[in-house]
């Protein structure tokens, strides 16, 4: 799984979902919920784009798993000097397509929680767990059945 945005809680990034991958979005950050609710949406990710997705969080890992040694004097967040020109080239073909698909997307509230109890810093952005519980309201008038 990713953290691709963090801001007090995971808000946008790559989770499974019944074991497929999918984009999850934190609804009322990304203004599709009213209220300050923990619902997410969720779309499934291309195979293409989950691949250069997870291309750029593993330079991620790198860049984070090298914080406070000699190898990130050169760095700038969020990529280490010697995978910087690939982040970029990265940012540019991922552009703004991590985002759910309003035609192709369902609403769940999220728990999440590290995959590991033991104290290691980096335990937040590696191995993140996630439990999807769908929402049983709609999300829109739109999305309604008609009376």
């Amino acid at each position: 799984m990713t953290v691709n945005t963090y801001y007090d809680g995971a808000l946008l990034g790559i989770a499974a979902l019944d074991g497929v991958p999918h984009i999850y979005a934190n609804g009322y950050m990304y203004g599709m919920e009213e209220r300050d609710e923990e619902i997410y949406y969720l779309s499934p990710i291309a195979p293409e784009l989950l691949a250069l997705v997870m291309e750029d969080w593993a330079i991620w890992r790198r860049y984070l798993g090298a914080s406070g040694t000699p190898e990130t004097a050169d760095a700038r967040h969020p990529a280490l000097a010697r995978d910087r020109a690939r982040h970029e080239a990265l940012e540019l073909a991922i552009g703004d397509r991590l985002a759910t698909d309003p035609d192709n997307r369902k609403r769940f509230k999220a728990a999440f929680w590290p995959s590991t109890s033991l104290p290691d810093p980096q335990a937040l952005w590696d191995g993140q767990r996630v439990q999807w519980t769908p929402c049983d309201a709609p999300a829109a008038p739109d999305d309604a059945a008609p009376l």
